[in-house]
Formats: structure tokens, sequence, C-alpha cells
């Protein structure tokens, strides 16, 4: 029995997402999405903006939730860049970037429902359109993030992975701002 419990454990730690693998997934994600048509640094401010909800997602309370959840942990990712940005003034920058995160889709499998129905409960997933605008309302980037957590390491992970999309969602959005700054 303690060689089963040790098992478990070894395999849900091994699920946490540990700044090394965000890190890791963040930069391969972020390289493979489209550039802002602009530099981000040539802007004198940058402003996060609400999370807005598709349709599909709206009308899902507990889509909304899960969608919350993410737009706390993108604002505590872009809110100190933001404010660091800030604090290295440049000639030249002017203008104010508006960014709005959208979830699109959504779908994040609950831990009881891991728990009893394990991979049966399926994948949990998000789609993320990042929308750039600029002062004058003209777009200067839209980007789809997508990240899923299979169904088969939920399981393994009894939810954990599923928990972490979250976190590895944010860490792409903010390696994104970085590499297009």
């Amino acid at each position: 029995m303690k060689k089963l419990v040790l098992l478990v454990a070894l395999i849900v730690a091994g699920c946490a997402a540990s700044p090394e693998n965000l890190n890791t997934v963040a930069v391969s994600e972020a390289s493979r999405l489209a550039r802002p048509s602009k530099p981000l640094s040539s802007f004198a401010t940058h402003e996060l903006k609400p999370m807005t909800f598709s349709a599909e997602v709206a009308e899902r309370p507990e889509k909304v939730e899960q969608g919350r959840i993410l737009e706390a942990k993108i604002a505590d990712k872009l809110r100190p860049l933001f404010a660091e940005w800030a604090a290295a003034p440049q000639a030249g920058r002017a203008g104010k970037l508006f960014v709005q995160p959208e979830v699109v889709k959504l779908r994040v499998v609950s831990g009881g429902a891991r728990f009893f129905a394990g991979a049966w409960s399926g994948d949990s997933f998000i789609d993320l359109d990042l929308i750039l605008t600029d002062d004058a309302g003209m777009q200067i980037a839209r980007t789809r993030i997508t990240r899923n957590a299979s169904a088969l390491g939920g399981a393994f992970s009894i939810g954990k992975t599923d928990q972490n999309l979250h976190d590895y969602m944010a860490s792409i959005v903010h390696q994104y701002m970085v590499e297009s700054y």
C-alpha cells in the first residue's frame, strides 16, 4: 500500500507546472505566433483590458469562472511587465497599446470528474485570442493561443494537468508580449 501511495505522489508531483516547464513551453509556443505589425516598445503606455468571452463560453457560468481564473493569472504576469516597461522611458515612444484577451473556447475538466471518470472525462483545452490595438483603434495583432491538457495526463495526475492549463496559457501570453516588445 505504501508503494502505491508513493507512486501516486510521484506522478502528481511530476505533473506540477514548474517554472522551468512553464518557461520552456512558453518560449516554444510564443515563438510560433505571428508578431504584431509594430513593436510593442514603440508605445508609451500599455493597458490590459478585461477579458471577454465568446457567446459559447459566456452562456456557461462554469466556463466563465474558469475564464476569470485565467484572466487573473494573465493580469498577474502582464501588470508587472507593463510597469517595468513604463519605468524605462525611451525617446520616440508614443501612444497607448490595449491588450484584449478573449476566450473563444474553453473546457477544463474538474478534479471530481477526473477522480471518478479519469480519462473518460476527455481533454481540457483553452483557445484564447489575444487582440492588440493602438489608441487610434488600429489592430496591430490578433493571435490565437491554444493549449490542451490530455485526458490521459489528467487521469494519471488526478486533474493536476487540467489545473496547470491556466498557468501555461498565462506564461505563453507573457512570453509573446516579451518577444513582441
